[in-house]
């Protein structure tokens, strides 16, 4: 017997029968270079229910060296459909030819085991199982990120409908013309669609009128700057909004001062912290706490950047209170949205903070995300690391064979 196309054998308990389910299961692939033909199916289906259960035990040959007029007769198709299937097999890793081309095909059994192959081996389809079903749960966890996120989509263009908005209801038909997205299989095109209707939901909580930052001041006493009047959309007292902002007036330093030992070390240690380096600091911290990208963008657009930048790093620190604490801060993007909408209830927070007439917060553990690559990432986007770390592996074994 040639020990050279012996193979490892399948796992305990997978028979025959299942190998070839697994195989019609993985053939519509997740990729264009993944995929099976039908014809290819059927012809590997053929050769693995043509062989005996015993070729399949470890350190055994396994394949076939029936002749393909055969083969094509039995399967109804031509023999030059069966070369193509087989060409298809042998370039997806499922089988390899071990006889010369254009040879008649014959093999040898003694005592029941084949002991020499000159046809169709199937080695590789056996020893492979392990990748097949690693493919089939890639592919059956991105059917599932697939599905998770056209309802998150779907849900957010009902969100938008519903506010009666006309202006919002026109863009979020102009982002996903008709709404539909059963037929949209592509993760990255989908996590686009919900990020610009996340953007244009959020902007439906926000009142009129734009804003801007003054990144100038090193203190922060109006950082939240009208670019025209807009008096005749105002219903609350300037001097009470004033006010407000005088409560809140804090420097960098003092900011750093009451944020949590995590949110500290995203700080500068070799220099006192500036206003630039608080934003940057709470746009990481943003990931820890589901704050997405457009949410952090708009609330620096309504508030400000160091105002937006402050919020963060209070709901950074309310979100390590006990969990029976009245105001611990539970999810991250409610508290922001809520502070965008209640801007004036930024200033007792930092005085609470401060230890003033609400009380000191305490630090309390917090267990944020292990790196900043890894934050915030959705089941989607694991599904497509996964995928990718799959794929790499895939083609690893490709050229590895390709060289033997």
């Amino acid at each position: 017997m040639s020990a050279s196309l012996a193979h490892g054998g399948l796992p305990p308990g997978v028979t025959h029968f299942s190998l070839a389910d697994l195989i019609e299961k993985i053939a519509p692939g997740s990729r264009r270079e993944e995929r099976l033909s039908a014809t290819a199916v059927r012809v590997l289906k053929h050769y693995l229910l043509g062989c005996r259960s015993s070729d399949f035990e470890p350190g055994k040959i396994c394949g076939v060296w029936e002749q393909p007029q055969t083969t094509a007769q039995t399967l109804r198709i031509s023999t030059k459909v069966l070369h193509n299937a087989e060409a298809e097999l042998k370039r997806g890793g499922f089988i390899e030819r071990t006889h010369v081309p254009h040879a008649r095909r014959s093999g040898q059994r003694s005592d029941g085991v084949i002991v020499s192959l000159a046809g169709i081996s199937l080695r590789p389809v056996i020893d492979g199982y392990g990748r097949w079903k690693a493919r089939l749960d890639a592919m059956e966890l991105h059917e599932r990120a697939v599905a998770s996120l056209r309802h998150e989509v779907v849900m957010l263009g009902r969100q938008i409908r519903a506010s009666e908005a006309v202006e919002a209801v026109e863009q979020a038909d102009r982002i996903l013309p008709r709404g539909r997205v059963s037929r949209i299989e592509s993760i990255e095109k989908l996590e686009a669609l919900k990020a610009s209707l996340e953007a244009l939901l959020v902007q439906l909580d926000l009142p009129s009128g734009d804003t801007k930052s003054s990144v100038r001041t090193e203190e922060i006493f109006a950082p939240n700057i009208p670019i025209q009047d807009s008096s005749k959309n105002c219903t609350r007292a300037p001097a009470a909004q004033s006010d407000a902002d005088r409560s809140a007036e804090i420097t960098p330093a003092m900011a750093a001062s009451l944020a949590s030992d995590d949110y500290r070390a995203l700080l500068p240690s070799a220099q006192p912290p500036g206003w630039p380096d608080i934003v940057e600091a709470s746009a990481i911290a943003c990931l820890w706490h589901g704050i997405s990208q457009p949410a952090w963008a708009a609330a620096c657009d309504r508030m400000g950047r160091e105002r937006a930048a402050l919020s963060v790093l209070i709901i950074d620190r309310n979100a390590r209170l006990p969990a029976e604490h009245r105001y611990r801060a539970r999810s991250g993007r409610k508290c922001l949205a809520g502070l965008m909408r209640n801007t004036a209830s930024l200033a007792p927070m930092i005085a609470a903070a401060k230890g003033f007439a609400g009380g000191s917060v305490p630090d309390r553990p917090f267990e944020v995300a292990p790196s900043r690559q890894d934050a915030g990432q959705s089941f989607a986007m694991a599904c497509q690391a996964a995928l990718r770390t799959f794929v790499g592996e895939d083609r690893g074994h490709r050229m590895t064979g390709a060289e033997q």
